[in-house]
């Protein structure tokens, strides 16, 4: 590469943008986010941006937008419950990626990786020929479990720190032998399976219930 080449500014579009501005926010947070700082990632004047993107707030929504987009959709040529285990998982691994999608998941109007993956899940439920109101509060079920079981294993993280057993120690000796019950739950998760056995685990059971779930007339109750 000759010098004339190598003193060139790189080409500047959304993608580009969109893609620094993340891995910014992985490093950083997106709370320590501007599009000053952005723009210093990207070498160039920060007016340069909003050729691109309007402001932060439109930038944070193509963000998590891009990150929904490395989610896997439900095959719908598999078993509907095989298919919804691998998409369900492959969203919980990406998030945990990225501790600020969390985050901002339910501060955004969804994009179009979002929508399509919403479509994508409402359509491998539909295929099941699950009734309409088993669709509708299994669809809730479903993203409540991924957004909010990554949201608690990130903060978990975040809370414990890399000294994970020293913290677990310190708070069973705290407890004092008052609480016999939490106490041996907590150490089950010294030894016990990890966040994806627990992740998939309760994943199954919302799966379960939905198969066998059977609408309720109106004015009775299970």
């Amino acid at each position: 590469m000759n010098a004339r080449s190598s003193n060139k500014k790189q080409f500047l579009d959304r993608p580009r943008i969109i893609d620094v501005a993340i891995g910014f926010a992985d490093v950083h947070g997106v709370e320590d986010m501007t599009m000053r700082k952005i723009a210093g990632e990207l070498n160039c004047g920060v007016m340069s941006l909003y050729n691109h993107v309007a402001n932060k707030e439109e930038l944070l929504t193509a963000m998590l937008d891009a990150v929904v987009g490395k989610f896997d959709t439900p095959d719908f040529e598999s078993d509907w419950k095989v298919a919804m285990r691998a998409s369900a998982r492959s969203a919980n691994k990406v998030l945990l990626c990225h501790h600020w999608a969390v985050r901002e998941w339910n501060l955004r109007m969804p994009g179009p990786n979002r929508t399509r993956y919403m479509d994508s899940i409402l359509g491998a439920l539909t295929r099941a020929n699950l009734d309409d109101a088993i669709i509708y509060r299994g669809y809730h079920a479903i993203t409540m479990h991924i957004v909010g079981f990554s949201q608690q294993q990130i903060g978990y993280q975040k809370v414990l720190g890399p000294d994970f057993h020293e913290t677990v120690e310190g708070f069973l000796s705290g407890l004092g032998g008052n609480y016999p019950y939490l106490a041996d739950h907590v150490r089950a998760h010294l030894d016990g399976p990890d966040d994806c056995d627990e992740f998939l685990f309760v994943l199954d059971l919302i799966l379960d219930g939905l198969e066998r779930a059977v609408p309720c007339s109106p004015g009775e109750t299970k």
